[in-house]
């Protein structure tokens, strides 16, 4: 009887411990959950993309040329100026030819007392007077001579600048009167030819990699309202570095206007022949961004957690993500902004 009742106390002790330790445990959990940052969640969503890139760009030409003088001196006289249209073989600019026609003079003179000392030796070596080195040495001296007459000429010949192609003078370098050294350019000449047109547009990673050489575009110029003209991508560049953290992509005409001109802007849209799917968060869910790198808030375990994401593009108040959510369904809106890694939130 004795050992039943003290059973009996024991149980009793038990259960009222336990009860007491479940409502700790209980107020304990109430009291985090209190506490907990009130957040806003936004599920997931998948996206696919209808290869459509939009994005502006300059009309350039793809054919440039920088004439020079191919010898040095000062310049006499420059015959056209900027803006000027010019044709493939136009006599450009001359050098004063002063000089130039003294050296050519010295040269020929030089060259003459060498044939006559070639010819005296030769007849003194015939005759066993002039040794054989004598000979050898006027020989040699001959033979200079006459490389100093073809260069002074060439150099004559080389001191004018003509066009190298047909187009127009965007921008003239070096002036009458100036001191120019060989290779200096005179002027700066952009082929107008319609083969030498494009448009060169700037595209981050992620829509340089879906865009392939062919791909259609479609052109709207701002000198030609209302106009579209088609075109098509020619060229992606293999290395990134024009200072805008994107890459520069090509777009050839195939009817292009009557009249252009470089450095008009163009609304370029770009039909890619690639069509991926992505992952799309609101654009608010953004908490750091750094180009397209960008961090985000999920909730795990209660807590919330920060995760690295690459942006593939922005789709108005969405952005694409090309990685970094996998295995994510929801992130955190509202309040994500004043979130620190791991901090407990409810939603």
């Amino acid at each position: 009887m004795k050992a039943q009742f003290v059973i009996a106390i024991t149980l009793m002790i038990f259960v009222n411990f336990s009860s007491c330790k479940q409502e700790k445990e209980i107020a304990e959990t109430n009291r985090i959950i209190e506490e907990a940052t009130m957040v806003k969640t936004v599920k997931v969503a998948n996206f696919s993309d209808s290869g459509i890139i939009k994005t502006m760009g300059i009309v350039l030409s793809d054919n440039e040329a920088r004439p020079s003088f191919k010898t040095g001196g000062v310049i006499h006289k420059t015959y056209v100026e900027e803006g000027s249209y010019v044709k493939k073989g136009q006599l450009l600019a001359i050098l004063i030819l002063d000089e130039i026609d003294a050296q050519v003079k010295q040269a020929e003179e030089g060259l003459k007392k060498a044939e006559r000392d070639y010819n005296r030796v030769k007849n003194l070596f015939a005759d066993s007077v002039a040794t054989l080195e004598q000979f050898q040495n006027v020989s040699t001296a001959l033979e200079v001579s006459k490389k100093s007459v073809d260069i002074a000429r060439f150099n004559k010949n080389f001191s004018e600048v003509r066009a190298p192609i047909t187009g127009r003078i965007v921008k003239q370098i070096m002036k009458s009167g100036e001191i120019t050294a060989p290779g200096n350019p005179v002027y700066v000449i952009m082929g107008v030819g319609k083969s030498d047109w494009r448009i060169k547009v700037g595209l981050v990673d992620a829509e340089w990699a879906n865009v392939s050489f062919g791909d259609k575009a479609e052109i709207v110029l701002e000198a030609y309202p209302g106009k579209k003209f088609e075109g098509y991508v020619s060229d992606k560049a293999s290395l990134g570095g024009n200072g805008g953290g994107t890459f520069d992509v090509e777009i050839s005409f195939r009817n292009q206007p009557a009249s252009l001109a470089a450095g008009l802007t163009a609304d370029v849209t770009i039909i890619s022949s690639k069509k991926d799917k992505f992952i799309t968060i609101p654009i608010e869910a953004l908490i750091r961004t750094n180009g397209t790198e960008a961090e985000i808030f999920t909730i795990s375990d209660g807590k919330a957690k920060r995760v690295n994401i690459r942006i593939a593009k922005i789709l108005g108040d969405k952005v694409a993500i090309s990685s970094g959510m996998e295995g994510i369904n929801e992130v955190i809106t509202t309040g994500a902004i004043y979130l620190e890694d791991g901090e407990m939130v409810k939603n």
